[in-house]
């Protein structure tokens, strides 16, 4: 199978590269400069050029700090680029499989501490929430006009090794293993730390994409995650602070608490269970500190 990755160079593209590669898959990968999903022109030579069986896109202003600081460039990038590669998949590989990456920020706001199924009711509380409804409402649109086949998934937090520190875990486990290299007690700079989150390693997720690729799916939408919530507190505390011995105090920075937040999000992963690996995340917190301990 053919496939093009928009958005490649980023984190998840790689891991995503390396997983169909490595199951002998071809891949394109589309990245900018040379590919910008909102320029029409270019987007449209990419796909007439591939031709390919299967597109998967992950290019997107993906962090909800981020979509609260620019709104007006998170629905140009997340919905308008996105409109851009349907239309060039639609003229130029009408019967590829196209995989769009949602979010569980698409989610109202659930009432106490359930997990959320894909038929739960969707009102997101930030720019990037509402960004990827409008994608899901456009792979429907696509779906129902043109026959088109689009997989949308609504993926939980994933993380691991290569994730910028603009996300809570890395940039936690980045400080401690900074503070932990120094030997001297120090301080750890956070946000809201209530909030409990369904974390998965990156290596299950695109795992899960690569299987949603390969076979013919039930479903048009598939929630992506473990299926476990963990209070990020409880990771912080019990997990990150505990892989060094030096004394760290926890400093909430006015700039990291969201204007809004969800208290609760974890996935109801029946859909994709038989393809999911379950990798502890503690674990995969494991694996980032070494990484960073090394670099530090």
């Amino acid at each position: 199978m053919k496939v093009v990755i928009v958005g490649a160079a980023g984190f998840v593209g790689k891991y995503l590269t390396r997983e169909l590669e490595a199951a002998g898959h071809s891949v394109v990968t589309a990245d900018l400069p040379e590919v910008n999903l909102q320029n029409a022109p270019q987007v449209e030579t990419l796909i007439e050029g591939a031709k390919p069986d299967a597109i998967v896109n992950l290019a997107a202003i993906s962090s909800v700090g981020a979509s609260w600081k620019c709104p007006a460039d998170t629905i140009s990038v997340n919905v308008n680029g996105t409109l851009n590669l349907l239309e060039a998949i639609r003229k130029h590989a009408p019967h590829a499989t196209t995989l769009l990456i949602g979010s569980a920020e698409e989610y109202a706001i659930p009432e106490g501490n359930k997990a959320l199924k894909e038929t739960d009711p969707l009102e997101a509380s930030n720019p990037y929430g509402i960004s990827k409804i409008a994608q899901e409402n456009f792979a429907q649109l696509y779906r129902k006009k043109y026959g088109m086949k689009i997989v949308c998934t609504r993926s939980f937090n994933h993380t691991g090794v290569g994730q910028t520190t603009t996300f809570a875990l890395p940039s936690f486990v980045k400080q401690v293993a900074a503070i932990d290299k120094s030997g001297k007690p120090g301080k750890i700079l956070v946000g809201n730390l209530s909030a409990w989150r369904d974390f998965s390693d990156v290596e299950d997720v695109v795992h899960v994409y690569r299987m949603l690729l390969e076979n013919e799916n039930e479903f048009d939408t598939y929630n992506v995650g473990s299926g476990i919530a963990n209070r990020i507190e409880d990771l912080l505390k019990d997990v990150i602070l505990k892989f060094t011995p030096v004394e760290i105090e926890i400093v909430v920075d006015p700039e990291k608490v969201r204007p809004v937040e969800t208290p609760y999000l974890c996935a109801d992963n029946t859909r994709v269970k038989k393809y999911w690996k379950g990798t502890d995340i503690r674990t995969t917190l494991k694996k980032m500190y070494d990484h960073f301990r090394a670099e530090a």
